[in-house]
């Protein structure tokens, strides 16, 4: 069921490197997540993808800094700027699994003493409550054994385990939103199959709204409701995760599934992966028009001279002044 208002509402977000205005690594992004949702982020490395998540925690770098733009959490402005003010957020009502488990993780601390803290941090319960849920969370994401794991040093885990016990202090204080960066990164396949299915679970039985940040867009054709496409800071195309699937409109779009796998394909003799020519610009660099234009087959002059602003089809979204018109199969 999904409410009227969005759990996550951001709005021409613009992030650049702090004092100097010009350099922007976010331009204006702005989509929404209501409950029970799943939105996946998708894109090269360097988009913007993580940089999105990381200003919506309120954990930018100290070199960068927020130049415009708003994040609402369930209406409400959050106070992405103060730190103290948004420890009182994160984790209560925004839980995040980073990109690397064992980074997230002390080393030196049982991964069960890391629930607890989290816990302990944010609900004033009793011991024996506190620590009855760090046992109920490592079960409810699937670990074995949980009573003895929860007293496991990280480099004990494995990495599908580890990422287990993050996903497990992310939902430790029941958040209404999840950040999921790239959390199948460095699993093999069937484990990242297991976590996606864990996380769709989890969603199920909670209601949580889940950003699902990722490069792998066969996890995301079988677990998102949603696709926002980024690219150099922009928000090039969003629509359903089907129609973005079957009938992309932005070339990049149409590169990013190009260079995909397809069993379908295959068979029917039409297999050949296709690279996108070059590479993502630098931030600094100033370019004028669409920053995608470069190595784009259907660039014109207009590309080149002006930023293209969003286009509306229904539900599906893209900015592009010759949008792909075959649809995909």
């Amino acid at each position: 069921m999904t409410s009227t208002t969005p759990v996550l509402a951001v709005e021409d977000l613009r992030i650049s490197v702090r004092k100097k205005p010009d350099v922007l690594i976010l331009r204006g992004v702005s989509f929404t997540v209501n409950a029970g949702e799943t939105l996946a982020i998708v894109g090269e490395s360097g988009c913007g993808k993580s940089m999105t998540s990381l200003a919506v925690m309120g954990l930018l770098p100290d070199a960068v800094e927020r130049q415009a733009g708003s994040v609402r959490f369930k209406g409400t402005e959050l106070p992405i700027t103060d730190n103290e003010a948004m420890r009182k957020v994160r984790a209560v009502k925004i839980g995040m699994v980073f990109q690397e488990p064992m980074a997230a993780l002390d080393p030196l601390y049982p991964v069960g003493k890391q629930v607890l803290e989290v816990i302990n941090e944010h609900e004033a319960i009793s011991k024996e409550d506190a620590w009855a849920r760090v046992i109920d969370l490592l079960t409810k994401v699937d670990l074995p054994n949980p009573e003895a794991l929860a007293w496991s040093y990280p480099h004990k885990l494995s990495g599908g385990q580890l990422q287990r016990v993050v996903i497990a202090m992310a939902l430790a204080c029941n958040p209404e939103l999840l950040i999921a960066d790239e959390p199948t990164t460095a699993l093999d396949v069937t484990v990242q199959a297991q976590i996606i299915r864990l996380l769709k679970r989890l969603q199920r039985e909670t209601g949580v709204a889940i950003v699902l940040i990722t490069h792998n867009l066969g996890l995301v054709a079988h677990s998102a409701d949603r696709v926002m496409v980024m690219y150099a800071g922009y928000k090039a195309e969003e629509a359903e995760t089907r129609d973005l699937f079957l009938s992309p409109r932005h070339p990049y779009t149409r590169g990013l599934l190009d260079a995909t796998p397809n069993p379908r394909r295959v068979a029917e003799g039409g297999g050949v992966l296709r690279e996108i020519p070059g590479t993502v610009p630098s931030i600094v660099d100033p370019m004028p028009g669409c920053r995608f234009a470069p190595r784009c087959p259907n660039a014109g002059d207009a590309c080149r001279a002006q930023v293209p602003g969003p286009i509306f089809e229904g539900t599906h979204g893209y900015a592009c002044f010759n949008p792909v018109s075959d649809a995909r199969t």
